[in-house]
């Protein structure tokens, strides 16, 4: 068996070494930038997950799939704004799942435009609440007659495992640092504890106000209307939509689009105008600064995209391009932009020591998506600034580690275990025990001594006491508005309060298109290649018990994440 799997890799590196030869010829042929009609209108089609930025990636380039991101949104509408040859812009919606922060970004952005003085336009065939706050933003909004809009506010719905855990013979047990560090508790309890409703109900509050606000403010509607619409109609057709004033028409989608070209305007895409140089528009042209990206749960080694976690901020990766950054002559700023929930605590901590020493040669801002709470908050610490949305999720100031037994699994299914050992603690990372009374006593010790180190660096950092910064600290998730009054932020904003603010601390004057150099630049190839033929290698590895391998990864290790993640509609 062995064998056959071994020679289906080799067929596999064989069709790999076959594909890196065709995307070399291709990607030679295909490397020229889109034409831009004289007369045009941008058509942007949001749709799917946005990630914060995405690297060039050689095989989406091969294929010209590449995904927007919010980057890469920001960067369009801005070259939009300043092109004489874009004449408005339409937003089509196709369900996007935007997080919190991301409507405050892209609203920010679309208003940006807006005051170049061109148009730009929302049609929904059908939205939410999420679609429906970027939408207002523009300056109107379309919806065919019989379609659906829903405002229905915003809910959690926190998932727990105890039970089904416990009903296949696993058993999870953890220590933690932090009264409102309740990461564990969807493996530990069957239904949510004190704190975590606590915290929980505290930022849906601030969210729904915030939904209120962005709702009256964009459509001219007092907030008890707004209210009142959401609490007590929730659903509208088109119809309904434009009678309660959310919308400017009601009518075919086409309609407009039909418009733009028989008055003579092409449509170019979002995804082909983004192949445009900003700096071919005389924008961002003039002093540079870097923008490194933080994306995902914080780990060793590389950037990556891992089945369970999801992305993956690689330290390794991130690491090199702070140093690079900070070493680079024509760089006079650091934007450390952060999308995080945390991860491993000395991943975290060795991202933390780098922004330090960078922010000694020059300036460094971190800005906050929707997530820079726990190990995503330690590594923005270091920074001279940070900047957050009034809806990002910052703090968690709290640790914990954990362990999972497989010994009740193992017994059902008729596997045993002998186990020899020597020393009192030898079998800590076994995954066929539970911790016994001095190895919970050992792992408690430890997560205490490293919260207590992340209250000092924050309380030093951020210029409190460390009885102020314990205060805010045990755990606790904050909205943005929150952070700032608990002096874990120095301002509220977009990623566009982030350059601004490097701007000052860099001596650049405020009117200056400054070039953003993103990091990490581009994908490397080879290592695509490598990850792809390593992925396949463990697949392959059936042999192994993956349950087990699973687990073994994640035992006792330190970890700074947040408890939770809210999704919406």
């Amino acid at each position: 068996m062995k064998s056959f799997f071994k020679y289906l890799l080799v067929l596999l590196s064989g069709f790999v070494i076959l594909f890196l030869l065709l995307f070399l010829v291709i990607s030679s042929l295909g490397s020229s930038e889109p034409a831009v009609p004289d007369e045009a209108y941008l058509d942007i089609s949001l749709s799917g997950t946005l990630p914060d930025y995405a690297p060039s990636d050689p095989f989406q380039e091969l294929t010209q799939s590449k995904a927007l991101s919010l980057q890469s949104l920001r960067d369009v509408l801005e070259k939009a704004a300043v092109d004489e040859r874009i004449h408005a812009v339409v937003i089509h919606f196709n369900f996007p799942q935007l997080g919190l922060a991301q409507v405050e970004e892209l609203r920010e952005a679309i208003r940006r435009y807006r005051e170049s003085g061109k148009k730009i336009y929302a049609q929904i065939p059908m939205g939410f609440t999420r679609d429906y706050l970027v939408a207002a933003a523009c300056d109107s909004v379309f919806m065919p007659e019989t379609a659906n809009l829903f405002l229905t506010g915003i809910s959690s719905e926190v998932t727990h495992y105890k039970d089904l855990l416990e009903k296949i013979g696993v058993e999870a047990e953890y220590v933690h640092a932090g009264t409102y560090k309740t990461a564990p508790e969807q493996y530990t309890r069957s239904s949510s504890s004190d704190a975590q409703k606590e915290v929980l109900n505290r930022i849906l509050d601030q969210v729904f106000d915030g939904i209120l606000e962005m709702v009256a403010t964009s459509r001219g509607l007092s907030r008890e209307r707004v209210n009142e619409l959401i609490n007590r109609v929730s659903g509208f057709t088109g119809e309904m939509a434009l009678e309660a004033g959310l919308i400017d028409a009601a009518r075919p989608l086409r309609v407009l689009t039909d418009r733009f070209e028989d008055g003579g305007w092409q449509k170019i895409s979002a995804r082909q105008y983004a192949r445009i140089p900003v700096s071919s528009l005389g924008i961002r042209n003039k002093e540079r600064i870097a923008v490194i990206e933080v994306q995902g749960v914080i780990a060793g080694g590389s950037n990556s995209n891992d089945p369970f976690l999801g992305t993956v901020a690689g330290s390794d990766d991130i690491i090199r391009d702070i140093r690079k950054a900070a070493k680079s002559r024509t760089t006079k700023a650091i934007i450390l932009r952060i999308d995080s929930p945390g991860g491993s605590a000395i991943h975290s901590d060795a991202i933390y020591e780098a922004v330090k020493r960078a922010a000694e040669e020059k300036p460094v801002i971190a800005t906050i998506g929707d997530y820079g709470a726990s190990g995503g908050y330690y590594v923005a610490l270091a920074a001279d600034t940070i900047v957050a949305n009034s809806l990002s999720l910052v703090g968690s100031i709290g640790v914990f580690a954990g362990k999972f037994s497989l010994n009740g699994l193992n017994k059902k299914v008729g596997i045993g275990i002998d186990r020899i050992s020597r020393g009192e603690n030898a079998a800590l990372f076994s995954t066929n025990s539970r911790w016994s009374a001095t190895e919970r006593k050992l792992m408690q010790g430890l997560i205490d001594k490293f919260y207590q180190y992340f209250v000092q660096i924050t309380a030093s950092h951020r210029r409190l006491s460390f009885e102020q910064a314990d205060d805010v600290a045990r755990g606790r998730v904050w909205s943005g508005v929150d952070g700032l009054e608990k002096k874990l932020l120095d301002a509220r904003g977009t990623f566009y309060a982030a350059v601004d603010i490097a701007k000052q601390k860099a001596g650049i004057a405020p009117e200056t298109s400054v070039r953003l150099a993103y990091f990490p630049r581009e994908k490397k190839l080879f290592a695509e290649l490598f990850s792809f033929m390593s992925q396949a290698g463990q697949i392959l590895n059936l042999w192994e018990n993956p349950l087990e391998k699973l687990v073994r990864n994640y035992q006792n290790k330190t970890l700074l994440i947040v408890p939770y993640k809210i999704s919406w509609q």
